[in-house]
């Protein structure tokens, strides 16, 4: 789980906070479905279009880490996305500056027919407490002078992520971006540390106050977790999935996270297994967005 360049806003839709979308305690979680509030207020900024007189929500959108015009689809019925390539060449036709597209489309519907996925969004579900730590093995919450740590962790990432979907990501995208996530004023790092060793291993970095306008749910974002100890890599990242988990529930909101899925056919494989591991964990996909050059 990892910042994604050359997707859509980060957490789908920013970071604002908004009304509505936080379910009652013992409610049912989120679906991230459509908002009608959503529709209506795209509809009011004139985002909302039609295509054979099916609903549309769609705009421009520069990628702030590759700088790429892209086309973001952050709703269309479901009888366009299921002939999404007489969809895309409508909207591209409309908006001839794009040079790709990437489209929200709902985990319960099959995947559109010309897309490639581009990130999958799933909801973590609380399960039982992960076993003791490993002796020694300490979690912290990451104060200032972490910052330089968090930060290279977090650069590392939005390269990583970058380079799997073949993107250019310059050294001052990526700090801007870095910058960002550190400087948020909701930002909290969860940093582990090696038995006997001062320096971390590892971080978890949670976005606490996302707000997905689409279906209007407050959530906390899972922006990246990392283990670089390869022995300790399964017990330390239980451990601190637990500590996010945590944070949400004291929040009352759901805890999301979000896997790049590579432009290479070795890379989707390998992002399909870690959604298929994450599934059998008890995460469950919410929302993904899929990605298509402009023909």
């Amino acid at each position: 789980m990892s910042p994604a360049p050359g997707g859509p806003p980060p957490s789908g839709s920013g970071h604002a906070p908004g009304a509505g979308g936080t379910p009652p305690p013992g409610g049912p979680p989120p679906a991230f479905g459509v908002d009608d509030r959503y529709l209506r207020a795209a509809d009011e900024a004139g985002l909302l279009d039609r295509v054979d007189g099916l609903p549309v929500v769609a705009g421009e959108y520069v990628e702030p880490v590759s700088g790429e015009r892209q086309l973001l689809v952050e709703h269309a019925d479901p009888a366009l996305l299921a002939r999404a390539p007489k969809l895309l060449e409508a909207l591209f036709r409309r908006h001839p500056g794009c040079t790709s597209a990437v489209v929200r489309v709902p985990a319960h519907l099959p995947a559109p027919p010309g897309l490639h996925p581009l990130l999958s969004y799933l909801r973590h579900t609380p399960g039982p407490p992960p076993g003791a730590a490993p002796v020694g093995l300490r979690l912290t919450e990451a104060g200032a002078s972490d910052d330089a740590a968090v930060g290279a962790w977090l650069a590392r990432a939005i390269r990583h992520a970058g380079a799997d979907r073949g993107r250019t990501v310059t050294d001052a995208g990526t700090d801007e971006a870095v910058r960002g996530l550190l400087d948020a004023p909701d930002r909290r790092s969860y940093l582990v540390r090696h038995p006997g060793a001062p320096a971390a291993i590892g971080h978890a970095t949670v976005l606490t106050d996302a707000h997905d306008d689409v279906s209007g749910t407050e959530f906390v974002d899972l922006v990246d977790i990392l283990v670089e100890d390869d022995a300790l890599r399964r017990a330390a990242t239980a451990h601190l999935v637990a500590a996010c988990a945590a944070t949400a529930a004291a929040l009352g909101r759901p805890l999301i996270g979000n896997v790049t899925h590579p432009v290479d056919a070795a890379g989707r494989e390998r992002a399909a297994r870690v959604v298929a591991a994450l599934r059998r964990q008890g995460w469950t996909p919410t929302h993904g967005y899929a990605h298509a050059p402009r023909p």
